[in-house]
């Protein structure tokens, strides 16, 4: 526990007290501070929230956080009460303790993803190679790679690298550590209840390009008085670097598609957010969640598609139709004898899933035709889902990427990416 004064918003009176950090969370024990019955949460009521400000004693730690919320009080020989957050801000500025929430307006987001390194060539490190030697070059204030946005309150997107070395036992040995990170410069500055939105926008773009699902694992904002915070909050990553393969499905330059991507897509928009879920981190795990997941998407897209050509709003079976018939290279197997069938089984088992449950009675469910005629009854095989589950999920993103994005794609690479070897 580090031994601290702390500064609760709306008071002029200093706390003592003392902090520490615990797995994703930080805990700040407030002594002699009685707090209203108010602050606490009870069982179905919202988290009510409260800003403090922790100086520790050394003068070197500044934490900040507008999101702690009250997890208990203790009576003993020095009562206090205990909070928690896992969104805060961290400064070794002693004189930014002098901030409060409404003195921070965001102007630029600085953002270090494992991702970034595998993207493109770090401009303040270089490596070159002959018969006799390796040469390590450190580039000291290299220039960025600088993409234009000017959409969305993003003015551009600034992609640099630094390097850093350290000498030890005389020189015998040397660590050199080299990173890329992007700068979101912002139009207009925001508050912090918008920061996420941004950060995960961009881990979620940054995963498209590659499907790799990896976080930010560092995250630092610049305000409109060029303060530098660090911020520790949930959505933060553990991996420093990537050290899965890297597979690139899109047919383009790194900086053209992250332009492109801004340009056409705003992830903060609940519309977007719709639109291109596919692009999101929360993926299901089970078989049946992940038909539900891949088929609502055959559903939304195929609609919209038939529904551009006829005029007409087509019902689920048409539009699951249409996918099989512009896929069906994708489901033919030896198990698949008749399209019409496997359209049929399908559609049935969707329906199933989605009015009556994942409980199948006797381990079968009801064949339907499209008009709701019953057919026969089919044994469910999981071998048989697990091949269906692959083959919605390639042609899903197959259709994301080229006809939603308009992008030209190596489907060998996706088929890697994306782990259904079909």
């Amino acid at each position: 526990m580090n031994i601290c004064s702390i500064h609760m918003s709306n008071s002029q009176i200093e706390y003592e007290g003392q902090y520490e950090f615990i797995d994703d969370y930080l805990e700040v024990e407030v002594y002699n501070y009685h707090a209203s019955s108010s602050e606490y949460a009870h069982v179905g009521e919202n988290v009510k929230y409260k800003e403090f400000t922790i100086v520790d004693l050394r003068n070197k730690v500044f934490i900040f956080s507008p999101a702690f919320y009250n997890v208990g009080v203790t009576f003993a020989l020095t009562q206090y009460e205990k909070y928690r957050t896992n969104f805060y801000f961290k400064s070794g500025q002693i004189d930014s303790a002098e901030y409060s929430l409404d003195d921070i307006y965001i102007r630029k987001i600085i953002l270090y993803n494992p991702i970034l390194t595998q993207c493109y060539e770090n401009p303040a490190f270089r490596v070159t190679y002959n018969m006799d030697e390796i040469n390590y070059k450190v580039i000291n204030n290299a220039e960025k790679n600088i993409v234009e946005i000017q959409e969305s309150n993003i003015e551009k997107i600034e992609f640099g690298g630094r390097c850093t070395y350290s000498n030890l036992n005389n020189g015998q040995q040397v660590n050199i550590e080299a990173e890329n990170y992007a700068v979101i410069c912002l139009i207009n500055p925001i508050k912090y209840e918008d920061l996420l939105m941004y950060i995960n926008e961009f881990d979620i773009i940054m995963n498209a390009y590659c499907l790799n699902r990896m976080r930010s694992y560092s995250t630092l904002i610049i305000t409109h008085e060029d303060k530098c915070f660090e911020v520790v909050h949930r959505l933060l990553g553990k991996e420093r670097f990537c050290k899965n393969t890297i597979r690139r499905p899109i047919k383009m330059d790194f900086f053209e598609y992250m332009k492109t991507m801004y340009k056409s897509i705003c992830y903060r928009r609940v519309e977007d957010k719709n639109k291109y879920i596919l692009l999101d981190f929360k993926i299901p795990v089970s078989l049946e969640d992940q038909f539900i997941f891949y088929f609502r998407y055959i559903d939304l897209y195929m609609g919209q598609y038939i529904e551009q050509k006829t005029k007409q709003k087509p019902n689920n079976f048409d539009r699951l139709s249409l996918f099989v018939d512009e896929n069906f290279q994708l489901f033919d197997s030896e198990d698949v004898t008749n399209i019409d069938n496997l359209k049929n089984e399908l559609n049935s088992l969707r329906n199933q899933y989605i009015h009556e449950g994942y409980y199948l009675q006797n381990e079968q469910f009801a064949v339907k035709g499209k008009h709701r005629e019953f057919l026969y009854n089919k044994r469910m095989d999981y071998n048989w889902l697990l091949r269906v589950v692959k083959a919605l999920k390639y042609g899903v993103y197959k259709i994301f990427y080229t006809s939603v994005l308009k992008f030209e794609i190596n489907e060998a690479e996706l088929k890697a990416a994306l782990k259904v070897w079909l």
